[in-house]
């Protein structure tokens, strides 16, 4: 066998080996996120971890006014992987610290638990076929 026979064959192994396997399929994902008097959040995102992967896999969507958010986890909106999934939800201002603006910040709408995939509480299966979630999520404690 010459040398570039054996480079070959040690890069197809590698590469094999490295897992160039097939990419999971994404399922579509779409729904709202709401507080406990109806209302919607108007804005942040929405993020799925995909539970008992070997690497994580992650899928999020941004909210638009209106609460409604489609998730996308290889492309924008094409959904998430199949199975459980830990969920956050984030809406932070972003408008530098608020230390430079003292009383320029908003009260925060959300409460803070939902910023973490830990301490949200919120979990959801996704199913393989389009799938339509209701977060329903807390008002920042005043």
């Amino acid at each position: 066998m010459s040398v570039h026979s054996t480079r070959f064959y040690f890069m197809l192994l590698l590469a094999m080996t490295l897992g160039c396997g097939k990419q999971p399929s994404a399922y579509v994902v779409h729904g709202m996120v709401v507080f406990p008097d109806g209302r919607p959040l108007s804005k942040g995102t929405v993020e799925f971890e995909a539970v008992g992967q070997k690497k994580p896999i992650t899928a999020s969507g941004e909210i638009a006014s209106d609460g409604t958010f489609e998730l996308g986890t290889f492309q924008a909106k094409d959904g998430a992987v199949a199975g459980e999934h830990r969920v956050a939800v984030i809406a932070d201002y972003e408008i530098g610290t608020g230390v430079e603006r003292p009383g320029e910040l908003p009260p925060p709408q959300l409460h803070a638990k939902f910023r973490s995939f830990k301490t949200s509480g919120l979990t959801f299966n996704v199913k393989p076929r389009m799938n339509n979630i209701l977060i329903e999520v807390e008002y920042a404690a005043q």
